[in-house]
């Protein structure tokens, strides 16, 4: 089998929420870094999203039993003309261009900011530099995916530092509290800035935006997409493509 036919099985069980622990962080990993393969997930989920909108499965199954009883109509021993197959090829190729099309604009003009944030969030993942013995308690809870029991630590924190608010902020995302989760972020990007500091900085661009598309106010969010768009360096720019962006832009009028 080839790299690229493997790539493809693990991005579409990715997107299926197939993959767990290191395998689904070696993926994210990989389209983080590969171009070709963030594009490639992009590709797989607008045609996933054709086939459960507009039925592609059912008229490609159609044509397809159509090009067939044709084709059984001929002479057994007749040589099956190329032409007969371009053409029914070609028609397949057209339906496929067309509901792919229909689909795109279908997602433009019906997209809400919650559907944008709910198809493109991925809750934070943090980098295994320290074990759970010494990690603190808020990172030990949150690797174990406790939500409920960060927030609910956080709240005994006296003076919380950038990593418990961010911490905070993303178990907030994970309960479907963005309101908090905003706060939180805010929070952390004041308390950089008094200290002159810039931890969690870029992290925060990101999930601060997300948090406000799940909010209801993209235009809140619009100018920190556009900041980590227009950045190439920035960790999260694949995640803000072209497309995503012009949604944003549509919402936040």
């Amino acid at each position: 089998m080839s790299d690229n036919s493997t790539n493809t099985e693990k991005l579409i069980q990715y997107m299926d929420d197939e993959l767990d622990g290191d395998a689904r962080g070696a993926i994210e990993q990989q389209i983080a870094t590969d171009a070709s393969l963030a594009s490639e997930l992009e590709s797989l989920r607008l045609t996933k999203a054709a086939v459960n909108t507009y039925g592609m499965k059912q008229k490609i199954a159609s044509l397809h039993t159509e090009m067939m009883n044709e084709l059984k109509k001929r002479p057994a021993a007749k040589v099956i003309s190329m032409k007969t197959i371009l053409t029914y090829t070609m028609r397949i190729a057209a339906v496929l261009i067309l509901l792919l099309g229909v689909s795109l604009l279908y997602q433009y003009y019906n997209a809400t900011p919650d559907q944008l944030y709910k198809s493109n969030f991925e809750s934070f993942q943090l980098r295994e530099t320290r074990s759970i013995s010494t990690a603190s308690v808020l990172e030990a809870l949150y690797k174990k995916g406790d939500a409920n029991a960060v927030m609910n630590a956080f709240k005994s924190i006296p003076q919380p530092l950038a990593e418990d608010y961010f911490l905070e902020a993303n178990a907030a995302l994970k309960l479907d509290k963005p309101a908090e989760a905003i706060q939180s972020l805010l929070a952390l990007q004041e308390l950089n800035k008094r200290d002159n500091t810039h931890l969690y900085e870029e992290d925060a661009d990101y999930y601060l935006a997300m948090a406000y598309m799940h909010d209801n106010q993209p235009s809140k969010a619009l100018p920190l997409f556009e900041k980590i768009h227009n950045d190439e360096g920035h960790p999260y720019n694949k995640k803000v493509g072209t497309w995503f962006l012009r949604k944003v832009k549509r919402l936040a009028k």
